[in-house]
């Protein structure tokens, strides 16, 4: 081995701080009478990371003779790195022959002091995700909780007028009828719940309905007695048919008819209970019904006789396939 190259050390030690950062410098010094080019290199000893140190610059240099360069090898110690005394050196090598010309520079501590690895930074976002989470289950509670409204008072209303009153608030009609002599047919003589109660939207509200229109109306007075001929009858209009009629019920964003044909009397349709939705974000529009017959009256006039429809904020149910039934958007 021939010592062509002599290094010195600015220092015996070198300490890393808090952070795991410092250097050192060396002196290299061309010793032959010839140029040289040299490689340099930093060799770890005993536990020492190669990856802590490095060499500023230019790791192979030209050297002229007799000629001395400055090189600074840098350390760098990961967060975390156990605290602790180590060694390196650094080593001057021919490019031309470097297994005769090469020289080993002198050993140097390297004295590394205790790193706190970073902290992590608390995650923010988690926070931020769970109060929008809040927000909006308080906001779709608030909006699909089911609200309570003020039962309107149908009493001595026909059918159809106090069915319309109740689906206008989002309520069920169901029908019960019973004969009574003294209230019109299809005219509302009882309810339950009954009117100006609070119920929540989209309750039923029973109604009680006279079956047969038995009232005759009379005018009290005399007798009168005369010898006027009797009155001729007017002639009498058969009905022996019903004409086709359209059945509708509404949501804010859907509808459905019930599309009756033209029948004979007696004649009767059975519609499938089902429903039909648009959804609008952030809430649903749905129509439905129930079970629902329809039926051809000996007045000529098609009437719902059983089940009801209306409409809710409710998101499920199908349409079906019934050939009487039409739905739609708004």
């Amino acid at each position: 081995m021939n010592r062509v190259f002599a290094i010195t050390a600015a220092s015996e030690r070198v300490t890393v701080g808090g952070d795991g950062r410092g250097e050192i410098t060396f002196t290299v010094t061309n010793s032959s009478a010839r140029p040289l080019r040299g490689q340099l290199r930093v060799r770890p000893l005993g536990s020492t990371k190669g990856e802590w140190l490095s060499v500023a610059g230019e790791t192979e240099r030209a050297f002229s003779p007799n000629a001395t360069q400055q090189v600074v090898v840098k350390v760098a110690t990961p967060p975390g790195a156990p605290a602790g005394k180590y060694q390196f050196r650094l080593d001057a090598i021919s490019v031309i022959n470097p297994d005769d010309d090469f020289t080993e520079g002198p050993t140097v501590d390297l004295e590394v002091k205790a790193t706190e690895a970073p902290k992590k930074a608390f995650p923010w976002w988690i926070v931020a995700a769970a109060g929008g989470a809040v927000i909006l289950i308080v906001t779709l509670t608030w909006l699909l909780w089911p609200k309570s409204v003020e039962v309107p008072d149908v009493v001595g209303l026909d059918l159809e007028e106090a069915k319309k009153k109740l689906e206008d608030l989002n309520l069920k009609a169901g029908l019960t009828s019973q004969a009574n002599p003294s209230v019109l047919r299809y005219r509302v003589y009882g309810q339950d719940p009954k009117g100006n109660s609070m119920a929540e939207a989209g309750a039923t509200v029973t109604l009680l309905i006279a079956a047969e229109n038995t009232l005759v109306a009379s005018r009290p007075g005399p007798m009168a007695t005369t010898n006027a001929a009797p009155p001729t009858p007017a002639p009498t209009r058969v009905v022996s048919a019903c004409a086709s009629r359209v059945f509708r019920s509404e949501s804010a964003r859907s509808w459905v008819e019930f599309r009756l044909p033209q029948a004979s009397l007696g004649f009767a349709i059975k519609v499938p209970a089902g429903a039909y939705n648009k959804y609008v974000f952030p809430a649903c529009n749905r129509v439905w019904w129930d079970d629902i017959t329809f039926s051809c009256e000996s007045t000529g006039v098609w009437e719902k006789i059983q089940g009801n429809w209306g409409a809710d904020g409710l998101c499920h149910g199908t349409p079906g396939s019934s050939p009487y039934l039409a739905t739609g958007d708004k």
